[in-house]
């Protein structure tokens, strides 16, 4: 009897184990993390931050390689108070460029501290495809040596400089001119917000006859809130930028109105001119006059 009750109670405990495990089996996934296509996961990494994919890369080694794929990093801000990305050395950026960034790269926007020789002439060598650099100097209290510098991105489309309010920047400047020909967009953001009101705090911290010269190709130029400029630098500027199609003087109190008139004759292409709190009091005769379309 006891051995009958023993092989009973055996049959019963594998018929419930072989139920357990067939229940398991039904709702069991039929496609698990692992077997996503690497393309997938790329895509769905893409939709986050890189700060974020700085974590997903502490998961495992297989999340490292998605996170840390240069196709996720073709577009780049190094400006911690946008971003909220900081690299702490120009050696540490300078292995980004080699290894993460590479030809992918596209868009990369820089803080005072990184812009350098080296890693202008790494992203240079490294980075052709390249077309959209922001180098914030806002913050600058002095420039490195670029004495050295004998590159320089020359495929790019769109260039924008944070001007500093007392760091002249031509020792920088005289270093890339001759790579400034394929620009069709420029971005000079002054210091307006921090400027006083005082003429003798005002310095032309960047040469724009210079910057005309060698940029034929310009269609789009944004003077923002640059307490230097005035009439004189627009009949310069209009001088050589004969594609100009939209300028936007924005917050540059010293413009007046007295180069419009030139401006209009030689950029047969403008369309748009932005003259919001400048000092130019009579925009709406102006644009009413010349068919101009005012913002």
């Amino acid at each position: 009897m006891d051995f009958r009750s023993d092989l009973f109670d055996i049959a019963q405990d594998a018929t419930q184990v072989a139920a357990a495990h067939a229940q398991e089996r039904r709702y069991a996934p039929a496609v698990t993390i692992e077997k996503i296509p690497e393309k997938l996961v790329l895509h769905i990494f893409s939709f986050l931050k890189h700060r974020e994919l700085g974590k997903v890369a502490q998961v495992c080694r297989k999340w490292r390689l998605y996170a840390y794929d240069s196709r996720l990093w073709k577009a780049v801000s190094l400006r911690p108070e946008y971003s909220g990305l900081h690299v702490n050395s120009v050696e540490t950026l300078m292995a980004l460029i080699n290894l993460r960034f590479g030809p992918t790269l596209h868009y990369i926007e820089l803080p005072c501290d990184l812009i350098t020789a080296p890693v202008m002439q790494e992203l240079s060598n490294k980075s052709p495809n390249l077309r959209y650099m922001t180098l914030d100097f806002s913050n600058a209290m002095q420039l490195h040596d670029f004495n050295d510098m004998n590159a320089f991105p020359c495929n790019l489309r769109s260039l924008c400089i944070c001007l500093s309010e007392v760091i002249f920047l031509e020792g920088f400047m005289r270093r890339i001119y001759s790579c400034l020909s394929s620009l069709e967009v420029l971005h000079l953001i002054g210091t307006f917000e921090m400027s006083t009101e005082s003429e003798e705090d005002v310095y032309e911290v960047i040469n724009i006859s210079k910057i005309k010269a060698h940029t034929p190709n310009l269609k789009i130029v944004n003077l923002y809130g640059i307490s230097f400029v005035d009439d004189s630098h627009i009949e310069l500027l209009t001088s050589n930028c004969i594609h100009l199609e939209c300028l936007s003087l924005n917050f540059c109190l010293r413009i007046k109105g007295s180069s419009f008139k030139t401006l209009i004759q030689r950029c047969k292409k403008l369309k748009t001119l932005l003259l919001q709190h400048t000092g130019r009091s009579d925009i709406s005769l102006f644009t009413k006059r010349h068919n101009a379309r005012y913002i």
